[in-house]
């Protein structure tokens, strides 16, 4: 799978510089944990009616995919912030399908960028 369209690779490069290589195989690894547990917990947010995990989800994942440079996520992140904030409940369980096949196709760029580092 090529990065360059899942990972932005000037914010990529621009957290090397930032933190040098040890500290982005750490960020990697912390975001590689974090999103599928927000991810997680918005999907039981929606299944009781509860938007706030949604919404805090959408933000989270909208700010570390920034970050990280990882294009799809921080995007959707924007786009489940929004909606949950205007309470457009119908559009969001299809939103956080797409951020989870957002987080799979990015994890595997990670892991590469990480193992290339």
């Amino acid at each position: 799978m090529e990065t360059e369209h899942i990972i932005d690779e000037v914010s990529f490069k621009a957290l090397i510089e930032l933190g040098g290589k040890p500290f982005v195989i750490e960020m990697v690894d912390a975001f590689l944990i974090f999103a599928p547990k927000v991810i997680g917990e918005a999907r039981a947010g929606l299944a009781t009616g509860d938007l706030e995990p949604v919404i805090r989800m959408g933000h989270s994942l909208h700010s570390n995919g920034r970050t990280m440079g990882v294009i799809r996520m921080k995007d959707l992140g924007a786009r489940i912030e929004k909606a949950g904030r205007e309470k457009q409940g119908s559009e969001l369980p299809s939103l956080v399908d797409e951020m989870e096949l957002a987080f799979i196709q990015a994890k595997s760029c990670l892991e590469a960028k990480k193992a290339g580092l």
